[in-house]
């Protein structure tokens, strides 16, 4: 980093600051922490996943460890617990960083642990969504758009475009657990460069829906069953705007679903034959990515996936 204007060494001008440390807001930043950060998992056995470049995976042949990434939040499981604390102490030789034990909160999403297995919810930030919407005392409702306004229609503009796009935001993020409101979100994210009063209701509605859901979330538990199966599904010229079609698929890891996707179509599809088959294409891609990375997870694979 070149010298501060009014810091420059008059007896070393052409002297350049070396960082010690990476700082937030430089544009290198988050690639030099990861390097560093990759290059000692590397180096004490750990392998970068294939298709998740946020994923480590190490193996000694009886007993398997994974690591996942997010920027400096870390999440670290694996088979033997002796293991486990010996690679927490190998991380904090090189970094600084907090064990907090056993994950209860990681990135907005609750977990919590039962004698089956693990809940994953997000009510905590539904909570907030509905406080800064100013709707904590609204009235739930039992579906997240209403059918019988699925097309928006125009309407005067809304007075507070910034309030409309972070509330959107903060509603795309919580999509991660709730496969519910994915088409509903999606709907209302198409307006977000001229949102109108009627979207404003739109939005509303989906606050209204999450009141009432606010405490559902995924139990994943354990089994013996590693199969793949997903669901995909298409209108056909949905988009009163522009007669593009919405696809989407889920797919499910033995009774639990862990990936899914609503979104309009970047094509017009002429037959609603090829705007189901453009789901089906992209439910499909997203399977086969899936079944690469639990390759990569040392999971075995009994039988093909189901669509």
């Amino acid at each position: 980093m070149k010298q501060p204007s009014g810091f420059v060494d008059p007896t070393l001008p052409s002297h350049v600051c070396r960082l010690h440390k990476s700082l937030y807001g430089l544009k290198q930043a988050p690639r030099a922490w990861y390097t560093c950060l990759s290059d000692f998992l590397l180096s004490i056995g750990f392998i970068a996943s294939k298709v998740d470049t946020s994923l480590f995976i190490l193996s000694d042949g009886t007993n398997i460890f994974y690591l996942l990434v997010y920027v400096d939040d870390i999440l670290l499981t694996g088979s033997n617990s002796a293991m486990l604390h010996h690679l927490v102490q190998l991380l904090s030789s090189e970094f600084k960083l907090r064990d907090l034990g056993d994950v209860h909160y990681f990135l907005g999403i609750e977990v919590q642990s039962t004698g089956m297995g693990l809940m994953l919810r997000q009510h905590k930030y539904i909570l907030d969504i509905l406080t800064r919407a100013g709707m904590t005392t609204c009235k739930p409702v039992d579906t997240p758009v209403s059918p019988s306004k699925l097309a928006i229609q125009p309407d005067h503009p809304f007075s507070d475009p910034t309030r409309f796009c972070q509330i959107v935001g903060a509603l795309q993020y919580l999509t991660f657990t709730h496969p519910d409101i994915c088409f509903a979100v999606n709907k209302v994210c198409q307006y977000m460069h001229a949102p109108t009063d009627s979207h404003w209701v739109a939005v509303k509605h989906i606050i209204r829906y999450l009141k009432g859901t606010a405490s559902y979330g995924f139990h994943i538990t354990r089994g013996t069953s590693f199969a793949l199966h997903g669901f995909t599904n298409a209108d056909w010229a949905g988009s009163i705007d522009d007669c593009k079609s919405t696809g989407g698929y889920l797919v499910f890891f033995r009774q639990t679903p862990i990936s899914w996707k609503s979104g309009k179509q970047r094509i017009v599809a002429r037959s609603s034959t090829k705007a189901e088959y453009k789901a089906l294409a992209d439910g499909t891609a997203e399977v086969i990515w899936l079944q690469y990375l639990l390759t990569d997870l040392q999971v075995p694979s009994i039988s093909a996936p189901t669509i």
